[in-house]
């Protein structure tokens, strides 16, 4: 009996597995992964650098009496801040004892011109009696040569004088050669000066410059040949556009790129160029003073660069490298050349017209993997 029972439940077992269904067996496939990118195409771009400085006066001097004296009088516009003209007198020393000095120095002239007249007479007189009724050659003594030469020298030593006496006269009145503003002043009316006592310290207004310093990297993306070649024309100036905050609203100038620093900065390897704004302080309607001492940033357009490609900053891979999407869809770095960056975007070369170039995020870059492409942008301008 329990050999019946155990080969009955063996029986029954081999049934019931030998009905039951096959399950089919599935192979897991590997995930493609899905990047976005965009199609190169080569263009023309112009970059433009950035740059900061602060603004100053292309002139600026200390104002220095050259004649000694109590001031009498100074302009409305010899104050801190004041505007003025070119030759405008702003300061007034008292000229009592220079013009007394003027009539000194003239009578002087007078007298000396008197003697000269006389000695250069009696001369004549000498000459023309020797050649009636003395007989040889006479000297220098005899024709009284050496007593003009010393009337001439008394006239003009005296003339001298009394131009240095007029001189002197009209520096009682002080003035510059350009129209400017008053940085500050030291002294005021009724105060004795000396000669180079600081009267005040002035800045002109004409034009203004900004210092910019720039690396060697930028200054290879500006047309130095604008700079340094001063027979180019005025069409061929580098212009450049200044930005600041004035009056709470943002303010725009234009100037121009004249020349470039004396030498390289020793400390920080970086040399600077100089550019100029005409009128800083002729205000148009809506517009602002380009003030002495304001902070700017400028723009300057640097050189053209033909046959680049522009990218999106996020295809940068490994500071240097992109990915390029080969035509069996799968990722390959590529080396390239990077012309000029901004927060956006990069210029490069060294990719072909028509690649495919990703932007999507990567962390590792396992090169020849498969991926799905997704164009995000189809045309990079």
């Amino acid at each position: 009996l329990p050999l019946l029972v155990i080969g009955g439940g063996l029986l029954i077992s081999n049934v019931i597995k030998s009905s039951r269904p096959e399950i089919p067996v599935i192979t897991p496939l590997k995930p493609v992964a899905t990047i976005r990118g965009v199609v190169a195409k080569k263009i023309s771009f112009q970059p433009v650098i950035k740059a900061q400085g602060t603004v100053k006066a292309k002139q600026q001097i200390d104002l220095v009496p050259e004649v000694a004296g109590k001031i009498i009088w100074v302009s409305p516009s010899f104050a801190e801040g004041g505007l003025f003209k070119a030759e405008e007198t702003l300061v007034r020393i008292d000229p009592r004892n220079y013009k007394y000095a003027v009539t000194v120095a003239e009578s002087n002239v007078a007298e000396a011109t008197a003697q000269f007249a006389r000695t250069r007479a009696d001369a004549d007189i000498v000459a023309k009696q020797w050649e009636q009724w003395v007989d040889g050659i006479p000297t220098d003594l005899a024709l009284r040569k050496p007593q003009v030469a010393e009337a001439t020298a008394k006239l003009k030593a005296a003339e001298a004088n009394r131009d240095r006496a007029r001189l002197d006269l009209k520096r009682t009145e002080i003035s510059v050669p350009f129209t400017g503003r008053i940085r500050s002043k030291f002294v005021d009316i009724g105060q004795y000066v000396s000669l180079g006592n600081k009267l005040a310290n002035l800045y002109s207004t004409d034009i203004a410059e900004v210092s910019l310093p720039l690396t060697d990297s930028e200054l290879g993306k500006v047309d130095m040949s604008v700079i340094y070649s001063p027979e180019q024309s005025t069409d061929a100036e580098l212009e450049v556009r200044l930005f600041a905050n004035v009056g709470g609203k943002r303010r725009s100038w234009m100037g121009k790129v004249v020349r470039t620093a004396g030498t390289v900065d020793l400390n920080s390897r970086v040399l600077s160029i100089i550019v100029e704004v005409e009128n800083p302080y002729q205000v148009k309607e809506g517009g602002a003073p380009l003030l002495d001492g304001l902070f700017v940033e400028v723009e300057i357009p640097g050189k053209i660069m033909q046959d680049v490609f522009l990218l999106p900053r996020s295809a940068l891979f490994n500071q240097s490298q992109v990915v390029v999407v080969d035509k069996n869809d799968t990722l390959r770095s590529r080396n390239v050349e990077i012309l000029h960056s901004t927060q956006q975007d990069i210029i490069v070369r060294g990719l072909q017209e028509g690649e495919r170039i990703n932007i999507s995020p990567l962390e590792i870059l396992i090169e020849g993997s498969k991926v799905q492409w997704n164009l995000m942008l189809e045309d990079v301008q």
